[in-house]
């Protein structure tokens, strides 16, 4: 990703709305500056580099309906594979976008209908199966989504 390519959204927890930023240089460093007035912060989420299946940028913090064409590869990593195929293969189902320092990527969580929470790597999931994924909310706007009794109507 070149610089002219990072972009981010800030959730300003004061108006509960994403802020609107300007940026300003100085010295060969950027920063930005609220438009709005006391603006306080709770978030700065950025860009993942990726789009939806209707062009729409993911940011950190997106909740996106995952839907899996049901294909999956297999050659390089059998237990990963395994693994992925048998939580993910032919399923539909809502989760968030976040950054994970450890491993080093984009991932997923989501909750099962037994309540446990889920992580999948981005990087894993689009190197062994063929899905879409589509922005429905953020997590600041619409956490109820991800309840799990909302789930499969909101998914479609």
């Amino acid at each position: 990703m070149k610089l002219a390519d990072f972009d981010f959204r800030v959730w300003n927890r004061k108006i509960n709305s994403y802020a609107s930023v300007t940026y300003q240089f100085e010295e060969g460093k950027a920063s930005f500056v609220p438009r709005e007035e006391g603006g306080v912060f709770e978030c700065i989420e950025l860009w993942t580099g990726m789009r939806d299946k209707n062009g729409k940028k993911i940011y950190e913090g997106d909740i996106v309906c995952f839907k899996n064409r049901g294909k999956y590869n297999d050659d390089r990593d059998e237990v990963l594979a395994k693994h992925i195929k048998e939580k993910c293969l032919k399923k539909t189902f809502l989760a968030q976008i976040f950054f994970e320092n450890e491993g080093g990527g984009y991932c997923i969580k989501c909750k099962t209908k037994r309540g446990h929470t889920k992580y999948f790597s981005l990087f894993d999931m689009f190197f062994y199966l063929d899905f879409t994924l589509k922005v429905v909310g953020n997590i600041h706007e619409n956490a109820e989504l991800l309840d799990n009794h909302n789930k499969e109507q909101k998914c479609h």
